[in-house]
């Protein structure tokens, strides 16, 4: 998607040190290029802000286009560099970032933040951190859009198991939404057992916790359908799933103790990253939800032909939970509101409750170093206006269901407003239940840590591939799972795929 937005009033002139390079038009107009890698949803949200801006802008051309993912995002500004035709403006990962440093396109910041008199306390010390650790002590772009990873769950479907089980002891007994991975186990096994034995799979389940045979016999029984398992087989359905397989292994890992990566300065000013997730701790938390695949507890996206996300499967009655980013909760509210959803934290491991890990995501804005020393200005300001000035990422955020990254933001009476509006319902409500949990859960000094991987030359590979750990680990027998030598071996296997990354 490209889409050209000509400016309409002054932008007013920032002085700036770096290279000299190419920005204007034949017209005289000074153009600034921003490609991202975001879908049609917040393309849109990032394209009306820019519309806005126009009116109070001129002599300036806006030129927006969308890469088509974040990774084509990458190979396009990667592929670009030996013609100097990358933007002026770009969204990107912290290993993104890495990579265009070591190419020697991104521009730093630091100077230019100082001599503007930005406040860079008021960003999120764990958004803003990932931008500082590029270069050592140099600010190489600024928090913009940002999320977390919430536990999306079927309501309904909870509170109909808690009636199913209501005279069931022990752990057969459903009480409520569990909060650790321990509980998961619990309560799936015991979703499975009640499921099973009422014979519910390919039929409907009524608001009384009945099985009918299907909506007919419970509409004459004057009974209301909740969920609808017609087209659920036993083997469709998993209790709990987790759409990224990279963040689920890379989170797993802290929550049992270990390391995934460290980053060391070298002596050249470059870093040097390292992989040290073969571990003890590794072993073990993959022994763990190796049993939770085998009991048919535990899901990705694969597990139902699906390839990135498992929302689809979540609206279709085939898991009870659904793991994912908080932004991303707007696609698993079924059609007419089928079934009520909530959102609650991700589950932790009770066994290191002192690992309450969960990760933050999403894009900074950078800078490159291809313009003249006026369109470097005008970058800026753009730059400025979208992560630090309150009312645009407070708007930007709200519309998207990303996070405010700056307190400011936050503290807005737009954002404001929107967190304490009791009128939304449906996916508005959702979305806006998901940024409470980042900050009322997460940051409510109730023990969690957000955790960001540092970003080095190589770690965008390593996470493309540890991502299939977990979907190794579904596969593995339990009869091999019980040798810690089969799990042993397989991170081995993961770790040549990076073998520059291998510790000594």
């Amino acid at each position: 998607m490209n889409r050209k937005i000509k400016l309409l009033v002054a932008v007013p002139f920032v002085g700036l040190l770096g290279l000299t390079g190419c920005g204007q038009e034949a017209s005289g107009a000074t153009t600034i290029n921003v490609w991202t890698g975001f879908g049609e949803s917040m393309t849109t949200q990032l394209e009306n802000i820019l519309t806005d801006y126009e009116a109070n802008h001129e002599g300036y051309d806006i030129v927006h286009t969308g890469q088509g993912g974040y990774d084509n995002l990458l190979a396009a500004i990667v592929g670009s560099v030996s013609t100097r035709t990358y933007p002026q403006l770009a969204v990107a990962y912290p290993d993104h970032m890495a990579q265009y440093s070591e190419s020697g396109i991104l521009f730093d910041l630091t100077s230019t933040i100082e001599a503007d008199g930005m406040d860079l306390d008021k960003f999120y010390d764990n958004y803003l951190q990932e931008n500082l650790e590029i270069v050592p002590d140099r600010v190489m772009g600024l928090p913009f859009n940002k999320s977390t990873e919430v536990m999306t769950t079927n309501q309904t479907f909870v509170e109909v198991l808690i009636k199913m089980t209501e005279t069931a002891e022990g752990d057969d007994k459903i009480t409520g939404v569990p909060t650790t991975w321990q509980e998961v186990e619990k309560f799936g096994l015991a979703t499975r057992k009640v499921l099973k034995e009422k014979g519910a799979f390919n039929k409907v389940i009524g608001t009384d916790g009945v099985v009918y045979n299907d909506s007919k016999a419970a509409a004459d029984a004057g009974v209301e359908v909740a969920i609808d398992l017609t087209k659920v087989g036993e083997n469709d359905f998993y209790v709990c799933s987790y759409d990224s397989q990279a963040n689920f292994f890379i989170t797993m890992v802290r929550q049992w103790g270990g390391t995934y990566t460290t980053v060391e300065s070298l002596p050249n000013g470059k870093t040097q990253g390292y992989m040290h997730y073969k571990s003890a701790e590794t072993v073990e938390m993959l022994k763990f939800f190796n049993r939770l695949f085998n009991e048919g507890i535990m899901a990705i996206p694969a597990s139902f032909g699906e390839t990135s996300y498992t929302s689809t499967p979540f609206k279709a009655y085939k898991t009870v939970f659904t793991i994912g980013s908080s932004a991303g909760v707007s696609n698993c509210v079924p059609a007419g509101d089928a079934f009520e959803v909530e959102v609650n934290p991700v589950p932790f491991n009770a066994d290191k409750p002192e690992n309450k890990y969960v990760i933050s995501q999403g894009t900074n804005l950078v800078m490159f170093r291809n313009a003249d020393e006026e369109n470097r200005a005008a970058t800026f300001e753009l730059l400025k206006t979208l992560t630090y000035d309150p009312t645009t990422n407070a708007t930007f955020a709200k519309n998207t269901g990303y996070i405010p990254v700056t307190t400011d933001a936050y503290e807005s009476t737009v954002y404001q407003d929107y967190l304490n509006d009791t009128t939304l319902k449906g996916t508005s409500k959702t979305m806006r239940d998901a940024v409470l949990i980042n900050f009322d859960v997460y940051q409510g000094n109730v023990g969690w840590t957000q955790y960001v991987d540092p970003g080095f030359v190589g770690s965008s590979s390593i996470r493309n591939n540890v991502g299939g750990i977990m979907a190794r680990c579904r596969d593995v027998s339990s009869e091999e799972a019980a040798s810690d030598a089969t799990w042993e071996a397989i991170l081995d296997e993961f770790y040549k795929l990076n073998p520059n990354n291998i510790p000594a």
